[in-house]
C-alpha cells in the first residue's frame, strides 16, 4: 500500500468543508508533474469554487475508482462529471472551476501536469497529439477543454498497482512515477486509437453505469451466442434506447461494435494455438460460417486469418 510517508493533505477551498472524512495526498514526481491520490467520504453533496489562477495551460488527468465529481469552468454552461471506472483529460487555461462532489465515497487518482514536464512544451510534439488535443492546446481564448473515456482493464490494473506501491523513500517515488507515466501512456494511446474524438459528457447515474458495465459481462459471457439488444436490455432493467446511449458513452462505440472487437481479439489468440483451426476458431468466437468469419478478420487486421497463423509461427 502507499505508505504515509507524504502527510495527508487537504489543500485550498476543499480545506474548508467538513461535510467529509478522509484523506488526499500529494507527490510531486518530478518539476511539473504531481501525483494526487484522494481517499474521501462526502457525508453530503458538496460543492467547491476555485478561483482563476495565471494563464499557464495545466492538464489533469483523473482515474476515478468510486464516486461521483461534475465540473464546469464559472463561464461555461455545460456540466462534465466524471463516474466510477472512467478516466477523463481536462485542459485549464486559468479559469475558475466549480467542483460538485456527490453525497458518497470517493477514490481518484489525479495527475496534474504541466505540459513541459511531459514533452508538450513545443510545437512538433503538440503536432502528435489527436486533432481535438491539439486545437486545445494550442488556441489562443481561454475555453477549458475537458472529455472522458472508459478505463481500460490495463488502465485498472496499473491504477491498482500504483495503490499498492511495495516502496518507500527513493524508490517509491521512483515507482510512483514511472506509473503516473505508465497510466499517461495508456490515456493517449486510447485517444489515439479513436482518433482523439471527444466523448460527449455523460449524464448516466452511478447505477445505469453499473448496469452497463454489467451488459458488458453478460455479452462478453455468451460471445458465442449473444443476446439481442432488447434481451440484453431487459437483463440488466434498462430499455434498448438507453442501453445504446449508455454503452456509447462509456465504452465509446456500439453494443455490437464492442462485441466484434472483443470477438477478433478472442481470434487473434485463439489462432496461436497449436491445434487451432479456421473453422474451430470461428465456431469458439460465434462465426457459423468460417469464411464470414475469414472476411471479419481480414476487414480488421488487413490480414486474413490462415496468413496470421503463419505469420506469428
Amino acid at each position: 500500500m502507499l505508505s504515509n510517508h507524504v502527510a495527508p493533505l487537504i489543500e485550498g477551498p476543499l480545506a474548508a468543508l467538513r461535510q467529509y472524512d478522509g484523506s488526499s495526498q500529494r507527490w510531486p514526481l518530478r518539476p511539473g508533474l504531481s501525483l494526487i491520490v484522494q481517499t474521501l467520504n462526502f457525508r453530503e453533496k458538496a460543492v467547491i469554487t476555485k478561483g482563476c489562477s495565471n494563464d499557464t495551460t495545466t492538464l489533469g488527468m483523473s482515474f476515478c475508482l468510486e464516486g461521483q465529481v461534475q465540473r464546469r469552468s464559472v463561464h461555461a454552461e455545460q456540466t462534465v462529471q466524471l463516474l466510477p471506472r472512467q478516466a477523463s483529460l481536462g485542459i485549464s487555461k486559468g479559469q475558475g472551476q466549480v467542483i460538485e462532489y456527490a453525497a458518497k465515497p470517493l477514490r481518484l487518482v489525479h495527475l496534474h501536469i504541466q505540459p513541459d514536464a511531459i514533452g508538450l512544451g513545443n510545437q512538433e510534439s503538440i503536432e502528435q497529439l489527436p486533432d481535438s488535443l491539439k486545437v486545445a492546446m494550442t488556441q489562443c481564448d481561454q475555453t477549458d477543454y475537458f472529455q472522458s473515456h472508459s478505463m481500460s482493464a490495463v488502465m485498472n490494473s496499473t491504477v491498482q498497482q500504483l495503490l499498492n506501491c511495495p516502496y518507500r523513500g527513493l524508490s517509491q517515488r521512483l515507482y510512483l512515477e514511472s506509473k503516473a507515466i505508465e497510466l499517461m501512456s495508456l490515456y493517449f494511446d486510447q485517444i489515439s486509437a479513436s482518433n482523439g474524438s471527444q466523448q460527449p459528457s455523460s449524464d448516466l447515474k452511478a447505477d445505469e453505469v453499473d448496469r452497463i458495465f454489467n451488459a458488458r459481462d453478460i455479452l462478453l459471457a455468451q460471445v458465442a451466442n449473444p443476446p439481442t439488444l432488447l434481451d440484453l436490455a431487459h437483463q440488466i432493467g434498462l430499455n434498448d434506447r438507453k442501453l445504446k446511449q449508455g454503452f456509447r458513452q462509456v465504452f465509446g462505440t456500439t453494443v455490437f461494435g464492442y462485441l466484434h472487437r472483443y470477438r477478433m481479439q478472442q481470434a487473434q489468440r485463439l489462432l496461436l494455438m497449436p491445434s487451432a483451426t479456421i473453422a474451430s476458431v470461428a465456431q469458439t468466437i460465434g462465426y457459423r460460417n468460417p469464411e464470414a468469419f475469414s472476411v471479419a478478420f481480414r476487414r480488421t487486421f488487413e490480414i486474413g486469418p490462415k496468413a496470421y497463423q503463419m505469420q506469428q509461427r
